[in-house]
């Protein structure tokens, strides 16, 4: 078993497997160990019964700093195999037992909806169900695939044409500059926590092409300004909707609707499985019905795996956490010492 840092090239592992997604470059791993305040490692694993792959992100917690917990990077992730599943099994047999060596007390894995590995992964450690996903299913053609809007969105759309919105790819990296500003509009509009308002650096790393990943940045505009983008980013199998950001007083003219449309369009002609939507910010929210009026309801299940490595050491920083909440803990969340009063 392998164990890489930032220190090594994980080109050539990566190139050992036939279709790692996007999620599992080392440079996206980086990006998301920044903004999650910690070091991108991974761990690679090959035998008889075939290969592994797991990046993740190690932080210090907050609490102990003596301690570290792990986490997968922002969007999607977990052990990855080919092969036959025993090898997951013998995997965390030797990760148990590094990681209880090297004291990280617990692993937390967005586990990928799309990926198949939850149902091998919770015979080994705890999951629990956070919400539904959705996706655009490529294979279909697209025309049945528009076909199967829902009939609001298809208005939307026609109201977006009719006001003279046009969506367009971008290939001008001064337009980043653009998105960004209207990401941070938009996160001031939905009143987001600090952790997603990414520094400009991010933006810009996440722009640039990996082993796994080419990523897109998508614009409407009308009458030449610049009122909505999104960022999408195409993989081997799949394309992933990343971020959305629009200009509030542009919201009536529907250009997310059009936007949408011309991601699809875009993914569709890449020859992909699916185009990953992702979920809203609670089950069944608005975000997430305006996310299904495009995909037919192609839903996928996403689960957390919530592994405690050290129960003793757990229970302890936990208890010192939740003492000094001023408001009732929740006992759901997890890690425990993570929560915020």
């Amino acid at each position: 078993m392998i164990n890489v840092n930032i220190n090594d090239n994980w080109n050539e592992l990566i190139k050992r497997f036939q279709s790692l997604d996007i999620y599992y470059s080392q440079e996206y791993v980086s990006l998301s160990a920044d903004i999650e305040k910690g070091e991108p490692e991974a761990f690679f694993l090959e035998n008889e019964w075939g290969r592994l792959f797991y990046p993740y992100v190690k932080r210090k917690i907050d609490v102990n700093k003596n301690y570290y917990d792990i986490i997968t990077p922002y969007g999607y992730g977990g052990p990855m195999y080919e092969g036959d599943k025993r090898i997951l099994n013998q995997f965390y047999s030797e990760f148990k037992k590094y990681c209880i060596d090297h004291d990280i007390i617990t692993e937390t894995i967005r586990l990928h909806p799309l990926l198949n590995i939850t149902d091998e992964v919770r015979k080994i450690i705890p999951v629990g169900f956070i919400r539904n996903t959705t996706a655009v299913d490529l294979r279909e053609p697209l025309e049945k695939i528009k076909n199967n809007y829902s009939s609001s969105n298809k208005r939307n759309i026609n109201k977006a044409i009719k006001e003279g919105v046009r969506a367009v790819v971008s290939n001008d990296k001064k337009d980043i500059e653009v998105f960004i500003e209207l990401y941070y509009e938009t996160m001031d509009r939905n009143k987001a926590t600090p952790f997603y308002y990414f520094n400009k650096s991010y933006f810009y790393r996440l722009m640039e092409e990996t082993e796994l990943s080419k990523p897109y940045l998508l614009f409407a505009e009308k009458d030449g300004k610049k009122i909505a983008g999104l960022i999408v980013i195409m993989g081997k199998e799949f394309a992933h909707y990343h971020l959305g950001a629009s200009k509030t007083e542009f919201l009536n003219y529907r250009p997310n609707n059009l936007l949408f449309d011309k991601m699809i369009e875009l993914s569709k002609s890449m020859n992909l499985k699916a185009l990953h939507l992702g979920g809203g910010y609670t089950d069944n929210d608005s975000l997430f019905k305006f996310k299904t009026s495009f995909t037919n309801n192609f839903n996928f299940e996403y689960y957390l795996g919530k592994h405690i490595l050290n129960k003793s050491v757990y229970k302890d920083l936990s208890k010192v956490v939740k003492n000094s909440l001023k408001t009732s803990s929740d006992n759901s969340y997890f890690p425990q010492y993570r929560m915020n009063g």
